[in-house]
């Protein structure tokens, strides 16, 4: 009898090989094959449920970890002329990481507010967590957002005062910077379409009630 993988062992496994996170690398990397393919993917089903994974299209990571590739958004250049990036798929529950940009001499001048997407990799620094190296830019600054937001099982979404554009956005859980229901609150674009084809947003500033 094939034997599965404890949640543990899953999560410790995650965590040493974050580039093969698939269900099938998983499977591989465990021996299960067949019918026990089932009881792996209750495992996985369990362990997103209580936010220990989050499922990536056919791959699932740790909510707690940035992923090797990421979307980031420039900040402005600190007193020493350093610039940061603010990870846009950090939906960890601790503070969010800090992520130190390393550029080549080659690579583009980044302005604040532009959206790059970074290789990450984890440092132990005192003044930051991972050093991000430029692969492309893929946006200038992201769309703001003013709207109500509504909190929902899947995190919440913002329902913007300008009835002109976008009806609704959803904001993933942990990118809802503490907003409570019915809070007016200013969001930032995040990332593409969900499933229900809503667009992500997340929170980055509460403006008290409407």
């Amino acid at each position: 009898m094939t034997r599965i993988p404890t949640k543990p062992e899953i999560l410790d496994w995650l965590a040493a090989n974050p580039t093969l996170n698939s269900k099938r690398d998983i499977a591989k990397a465990f021996g299960i094959k067949g019918a026990a393919r089932i009881d792996l993917k209750r495992v996985l089903k369990e362990l997103e449920g209580e936010g220990h994974l989050e499922k990536r299209k056919r791959s699932y990571r740790d909510p707690d970890r940035l992923p090797p590739v990421s979307v980031l958004q420039v900040k402005a250049p600190d007193a020493n002329g350093d610039l940061f990036a603010r990870p846009l798929e950090w939906h960890g529950e601790g503070v969010e990481p800090i992520v130190l940009l390393v550029l080549r001499d080659t690579d583009p001048a980044l302005s604040a507010g532009d959206r790059i997407l970074g290789k990450l990799t984890v440092v132990h620094a005192e003044d930051h967590n991972y050093e991000a190296r430029l692969i492309r830019r893929i946006g200038v600054a992201a769309r703001k957002i003013l709207g109500v937001f509504r909190k929902t099982a899947e995190g919440g979404r913002i329902l913007p005062i300008d009835k002109a554009g976008q009806n609704e956005w959803h904001v993933p859980p942990g990118a809802t910077h503490g907003a409570k229901d019915g809070e007016l609150v200013e969001g930032e674009q995040a990332g593409p379409k969900d499933r229900l084809g809503l667009p992500k947003a997340r929170i980055v500033g509460r403006l008290g009630d409407p």
